[in-house]
């Protein structure tokens, strides 16, 4: 029986007999903090939520549907075979009694992306929590992410973005947006003030000492149209190939950066579990691969956002009364987890670099 906490619509997109096609019965319904995601079987259907964080704006219907059709297009690039169509779901979907259907008649209720379902066993991150992402895979991966990049755009107008003071926005903006979890004494405060005053005084000194590494990032046109959050677990393994899916799509600061802030996300997964040796392997795959060496002078700052950014979307999470308490509990652990390593990270290559000094 669906959630009666769920909106009506998703409520009804959980019955089988909403789809036009066979589905496996019962339907999946994952959740992140911006997103409703229904597995069908042989296809899945990603629906925008109606929400307005500052850096992203899904408020509005034909917001959901410009940024639905965004995700389709950037998506091509790194999983096309992945993305098929936006949908339009139309009928009423705000009574008792809901009547909407997939490609009706009817006025538009609300859009989403349709895409091919693949086995969860496909993703990196099953394979690597399973321990079947070894070295050959890691370094293939590397090569794919490689390749990936040399193809993103750039222009004047991407490289914007990688000017110091852009950058500094977006880390500015997470602390800003992180405030109310600070604490560490409760499920909806799963930061330390310790933490958080030492990570931003982190940041904080790299912007103020950093200006030449920043420059040469742009001289050596490393600003691109990258992927925006390249973790584990927004890559597959399907069909002999490997797959970037779910690229940033609502925010160009956060898809126009430098390489290594793609990169990044998959270090962070990587050392996050203890597994320094296969993030070496990866780096070094990577760089050899690009010729840019120069970017791991740049790679712990965004290796901590990275973290940081993890713990501040699962933070989201905790304020959300459609997602059950058991949950919460849940996402509260694993952002005090990545509170700790952004901070924990930081202090680390600090310390290292006072020492080589």
């Amino acid at each position: 029986m669906p959630d009666s906490t769920l909106p009506p619509l998703i409520q009804q997109m959980l019955k089988p007999d909403f789809y036009p096609h066979s589905v496996a019965d019962p339907i999946r319904l994952m959740q992140t903090h911006i997103s409703y995601v229904l597995l069908t079987g042989d296809y899945v259907y990603k629906l925008k939520k109606p929400l307005n964080f500052g850096f992203l704006d899904y408020s509005t219907l034909e917001k959901r549907q410009y940024f639905c059709e965004e995700e389709l297009r950037l998506n091509q690039r790194g999983a096309g075979s992945l993305y098929l169509d936006v949908v339009t779901i139309t009928g009423t979907a705000d009574n008792a009694e809901i009547n909407a259907e997939i490609n009706g008649d009817g006025e538009p209720v609300e859009y989403a992306v349709k895409m091919r379902q693949f086995p969860q066993s496909a993703l990196l991150s099953e394979q690597f929590a399973k321990g079947l992402l070894d070295e050959e895979k890691v370094r293939s991966l590397a090569q794919t992410i490689a390749e990936f990049h040399s193809k993103t755009a750039t222009s004047e107008h991407i490289r914007t973005y990688g000017k110091p003071e852009a950058i500094r926005q977006a880390f500015d903006e997470n602390y800003e947006q992180t405030i109310a979890y600070v604490g560490g004494n409760e499920i909806t405060k799963p930061q330390t003030q310790k933490q958080f005053d030492e990570t931003k005084a982190y940041t904080d000194r790299f912007f103020e000492t950093e200006q030449a590494l920043f420059q040469k990032r742009l001289d050596a046109d490393r600003i691109r149209a990258c992927h925006g959050d390249l973790h584990l677990g927004n890559i597959c393994e399907w069909e002999g190939k490997i797959l970037l899916f779910d690229c940033i799509e609502f925010n160009e600061s956060f898809r126009f950066v430098d390489t290594m802030f793609d990169i990044a996300y998959i270090v962070m997964d990587l050392e996050v579990a203890g597994r320094q040796d296969l993030a070496q392997v990866f780096l070094n795959q990577y760089v050899e691969a690009t010729g840019d060496y120069e970017g791991l002078e740049i790679l712990p700052l965004y290796v901590s956002r990275q973290s940081y950014v993890r713990a501040k979307v699962t933070s989201f999470m905790l304020g959300d009364p459609s997602v059950p308490e058991a949950e919460q509990k849940a996402a509260s652990e694993r952002a005090a987890k990545y509170y700790k390593l952004a901070w924990s990270y930081i202090k680390g290559k600090d310390g290292q670099k006072k020492k080589q000094l």
